[in-house]
């Protein structure tokens, strides 16, 4: 571990081997049978636990606030690694490093970690688990829709969220930029910085699951994967018009728009 230019203590990249990742798997078990957390765990720099990558590439220690910020950053990290969404081992080894944050301590006082494929990748149950990684899911949701994303990455890195629950493991809607778009135009508060109060709560008109059903209505006869943003707006059920910023037209003015007489 050495420090960078700012004084901050960097440390180089590395990618779990097969050995290294069921020491991963205990190391797990054993937090949850009540062994305490010791930082930087010798696994992360061992050769015989895990590999240095081909090229070099600095990783520093440091606090997220969100998904968004942990995605962000590693997007940055990650730019000039050829396929770092394939390596299980190298996000096992990051799950690792900030595994203080993905496992914090709760009111109890004790980390309780959660499955093994929030830490380690994995592609069974058809792949849906491989999604929950708590730090590879909000890296692959950044680097497809990176500022579009926000409304998916704003809880904190050790949650998923409402949103994350309910559209995540879609494949069909969260692949889907000009829908994920849409859903940020209706449900992200631009002033507050957060999604909307309300957006997630099952009582109120035109909430995220409502919107996800009359999607999946929808796509019986539209395109909509090939739809931008505004065009799917415009799809929608005056139930939805309470959620649209007011740059855009409802279906009702918009209808009350073109029935006026010309000037």
């Amino acid at each position: 571990m050495a420090r960078g230019a700012t004084g901050t203590l960097m440390t180089k990249l590395r990618s779990l081997n097969a050995k290294g990742i069921e020491e991963l798997r205990g190391f797990l078990q054993r937090i949850r049978d009540g062994e305490e957390f010791q930082g930087s765990p010798a696994i992360l720099y061992l050769d015989d636990y895990s590999t240095a990558l081909p090229r070099a590439v600095e990783i520093k220690p440091r606090t997220f606030a969100t998904k968004f910020d942990a995605a962000e950053y590693l997007a940055g990290v990650l730019a000039d690694v050829p396929a770092p969404e394939d390596d299980a081992g190298l996000w096992s080894w990051l799950a690792l490093f900030y595994f203080d944050q993905l496992s914090p301590i709760d009111a109890s006082g004790k980390r309780r970690p959660r499955e093994d494929y929030h830490y380690i990748p994995t592609t069974e149950s058809g792949g849906w688990q491989r999604g929950r990684h708590l730090l590879a899911g909000p890296y692959r949701l950044f680097t497809l829709h990176r500022q579009n994303a926000r409304l998916l990455l704003h809880p904190p890195v050790h949650q998923h969220g409402a949103f994350i629950y309910d559209l995540g493991f879609r494949r069909d809607l969260i692949t889907n930029k000009g829908l994920i778009e849409a859903i940020d135009l209706l449900y992200w508060d631009t002033k507050r910085h957060r999604p909307k109060r309300g957006a997630t709560t099952p009582s109120r008109p035109g909430n995220l699951r409502r919107l996800i059903a009359v999607i999946q209505q929808l796509d019986f006869n539209y395109d909509l994967y090939g739809m931008r943003a505004g065009e799917i707006l415009q799809l929608l059920p005056p139930e939805f018009d309470a959620w649209r910023p007011p740059p855009l037209l409802t279906r009702r003015e918009a209808r009350e728009s073109a029935s006026l007489p010309a000037s």
